[in-house]
């Protein structure tokens, strides 16, 4: 057995990608002009992803101090910023 392993390396997770995953569905129901094919979801995820600082941990469960660093507003607020961007040039 390897080190790595030992740590159980697989439960470590960004939890701020899970919470976009999560606002994504209402966010798209709200803009409904919004192109909601794969590339564009996916560019869209990418592009806020990468807006927001990451927030690792092992338990997933409390997004406590996740939500204190970065806001569900906050991430609803790159989530247009990156909508508006693919919009603008889409991949599809």
């Amino acid at each position: 057995m390897t080190i790595i392993n030992f740590y159980d390396i697989d439960k470590l997770r960004n939890v701020n990608e899970k919470r976009v995953w999560d606002l994504l569905p209402d966010f798209l129901t709200a803009n409904e002009g919004i192109c909601n094919c794969r590339d564009c979801v996916m560019d869209m995820v990418a592009i806020t992803l990468n807006s927001i600082p990451p927030h690792y941990q092992a338990n997933a469960e409390d997004l406590t101090v996740a939500k204190q660093k970065v806001s569900d507003d906050d991430i609803l607020l790159q989530l247009s910023i990156a909508a508006e961007k693919v919009k603008r040039h889409p991949h599809h």
